[in-house]
């Protein structure tokens, strides 16, 4: 993950552009393994052929969201984390369905939140084609940004009766 998080691609927006030393990374996983039991965490995105790690995807606690958007206190954010070359195939959109899925189904959450830092368009999109609400635009650490939110009652919604919901490799 170190090595992820610190592709200056990837650390642009998930860090704010700031160098992600060794024990942050290890510190973040710490966090994200004592989620675990609640589960909730962090988990490793793999090719279905190859096996090779695409990144991550998390459901973490909203703490530096709701730090800026007030209304975020107490939910659980969405997260995702791709290297670059495997950005714009659909990666990151169906880890993150599956992520939803196990929130509203296994977890029986009431409503998830995200964030994307403005400039970040691809991330907004994905959060938007997700079924994500606009709550707020807020001043971050160092862009703009879209606060979000997702009601189990609209993604069930969503995913009641035909409709094809699933990403496509364009």
């Amino acid at each position: 993950m170190h090595a992820l998080w610190s592709l200056p691609e990837v650390r642009r927006f998930l860090f704010d552009d700031t160098d992600v030393p060794l024990e942050l990374a290890q510190s973040i996983l710490d966090s994200c393994l004592a989620c675990a039991p609640s589960g909730h965490g962090l988990w490793l995105v793999h090719g279905k052929e190859s096996r090779e790690l695409l990144g991550c995807v998390g459901l973490m606690p909203a703490t530096t969201a709701a730090e800026h958007e007030p209304a975020l206190a107490g939910t659980l954010e969405v997260l995702a984390a791709l290297a670059p070359a495997h950005w714009h195939r659909g990666y990151a959109r169906e880890a993150l369905s599956a992520v939803l899925t196990h929130a509203f189904d296994a977890l029986d959450l009431p409503m998830l939140s995200a964030v994307n830092d403005v400039p970040n368009v691809a991330s907004e999109r994905m959060l938007r084609a997700l079924g994500f609400q606009l709550l707020s635009e807020v001043q971050g650490p160092k862009y703009p940004l879209r606060t979000y939110t997702l009601r189990r009652s609209a993604w069930q919604r969503r995913h009641s009766g035909d409709v094809d919901w699933r990403c496509r490799e364009p």
